[in-house]
């Protein structure tokens, strides 16, 4: 993959501006507009003020709902459901950028999908594959041919 365009491809997601209206939260997580409205006074979750005085919210926080929303369903205090969420976050947020620094392109290996994760050490005699199969992610060295 171009550099450039990984680089730029990261920046708009890293600084997307993409927000959901507090209806679209509560539909697309099954949490209720009036819960939300609560975590959010009790600071668990947070939005924007929109125009109209809209509540907004980031994918991120999206995210962070229906992971909550899961803590509970299995018997978790909301507080403890924050935590864990915010915990998860943060370890999406470090797998996202794992994936921008290492993204090298697509290939196929043993015809199968595969991530080009990039040069696997300083000597770039190898490269560092990520092969999707159906029973899960396998990883492959693959020396360059020089």
């Amino acid at each position: 993959m171009d550099k450039e365009f990984q680089q730029k491809l990261a920046q708009i997601i890293n600084n997307n501006d993409w927000h959901l209206g507090i209806g679209d939260v509560a539909n697309a997580t099954g949490v209720s507009q009036t819960k939300l409205r609560y975590w959010e006074r009790k600071g668990y979750i947070e939005s924007t003020q929109g125009k109209g005085q809209n509540r907004k919210f980031t994918y991120m926080m999206l995210m962070k709902v229906y992971q909550m929303k899961l803590l509970l369903d299995q018997g978790y205090t909301l507080s403890v459901a924050a935590q864990k969420a915010d915990s998860k976050s943060r370890d999406l947020r470090l797998v996202k950028q794992v994936l921008f620094d290492r993204f090298q392109g697509m290939a196929t290996i043993d015809g199968h999908p595969a991530v080009n994760l990039g040069y696997l050490n300083d000597n770039n005699d190898s490269i560092l594959y990520a092969v999707v199969q159906k029973d899960g992610t396998k990883f492959k060295i693959v020396p360059v041919k020089k």
